[in-house]
């Protein structure tokens, strides 16, 4: 829609150390600059930087590179966010800063906190336009949630599961090497599980801040979220589409607001709020059609569709071909050239 979708160059660190002598020329070939990746604050287009990790994992035949770059990554990665992550007193609160404010890293990325039955569910929602070369960038994103765990807990945390929306890349061996628990693919959600005692964990090492430094940019966050209503609305509409009906007046309670009052603003920034909840639920459809073998009618029920023929008519509108069809399409155009790009029509 309006929103550009970028993350902090920092969230690469390492790239050089992983491609050695190919790190240039790949970083060329997918658009991005040596010098963003010299400089962790600069913003990196999403899609390039999906791109260059697909890149990469063929031409260095390595299926792993998603995670193995999560191994160079740290809090100072996150800027003055990680250190305010490492001021928290529990692994809840750590938890709780990191699901509000994880966007101000990566504009792309929302990330659930659900517990129940014993147990953390830490679940990834992806904003934009879905990408089939995301896959690596996808375990990426994983690996790093589950090292900055262990850094912020200071203790080799496992996960009770792993588990992917997409499709195996790589050896079952690499994943469970990493991850050090069972990790299953084709499902509903990016996810990480834990068991809920992590939660009431103390930080191991915090951070004291005499100067004030974490809690004035927690404010100056709170005022950047608070700007940006697209991507609030967008991240309430992730939480709550698989519960079926998504209204605006759930959302404006969310953001305390009334229901008129949200639809006013919206309009002021040329949104319908209808069409970002058809936005959203088509963008995370596509995903899976292209990148898992999840069934189209378990896809309808999971982005709260009343039945299947309502799914499949919304996506045609929107796609201009059935889900079953564009998946075809997809696999065709993979299997011709190699190089997945389903048009809309």
């Amino acid at each position: 829609m309006t929103l550009r979708y970028v993350v902090r160059s920092a969230a690469i660190s390492g790239f050089r150390t992983e491609a050695r002598s190919a790190a240039e020329a790949l970083l060329q070939e997918a658009g991005i600059t040596p010098q963003q990746l010299d400089a962790a604050d600069l913003p990196v287009d999403v899609t390039q930087l999906q791109r260059l990790l697909a890149l990469a994992s063929v031409r260095l035949a390595r299926p792993d590179l998603g995670i193995s770059l999560a191994r160079h990554q740290g809090l100072d990665m996150l800027g003055l966010l990680g250190n305010v992550l490492a001021s928290a007193r529990t692994m809840q609160e750590a938890f709780g800063i990191a699901q509000r404010y994880m966007s101000l890293h990566s504009n792309a990325e929302h990330w659930q906190l659900q517990t129940f039955a014993g147990q953390v569910h830490i679940i990834r929602a992806e904003h934009g336009t879905t990408n089939p070369q995301a896959q690596q960038y996808h375990e990426m994103s994983l690996a790093v949630f589950h090292r900055l765990t262990q850094l912020i807990s200071g203790r080799p945390q496992r996960p009770v599961r792993v588990t992917f929306a997409h499709s195996q890349v790589g050896p079952l061996r690499q994943y469970t090497s990493h991850f050090g628990c069972d990790v299953w693919f084709d499902q509903e959600h990016d996810s990480l599980v834990y068991p809920e005692a992590l939660f009431s964990q103390p930080v191991s090492q915090q951070v004291t801040d005499p100067g004030g430094t974490e809690q004035d940019y927690l404010r100056s966050a709170s005022e950047q979220l608070e700007d940006n209503l697209e991507l609030q609305v967008r991240n309430l509409i992730t939480e709550l589409i698989g519960l079926g009906e998504v209204t605006l007046d759930q959302v404006a309670a969310l953001l305390e607001l009334h229901p008129r009052n949200l639809q006013r603003r919206l309009k002021a920034e040329q949104l319908e709020f209808r069409d970002l909840v058809q936005d959203v639920r088509i963008t995370l459809a596509c995903w899976h059609l292209q990148a898992s073998r999840c069934g189209i009618t378990t896809l309808s029920d999971m982005l709260g569709y009343s039945d299947l023929s309502s799914f499949s008519r919304a996506f045609k509108r929107r796609m201009g071909v059935s889900p079953a069809q564009w998946r075809r399409r997809f696999k065709a155009a993979r299997n011709s050239n190699g190089k997945p790009s389903p048009t809309n029509k």
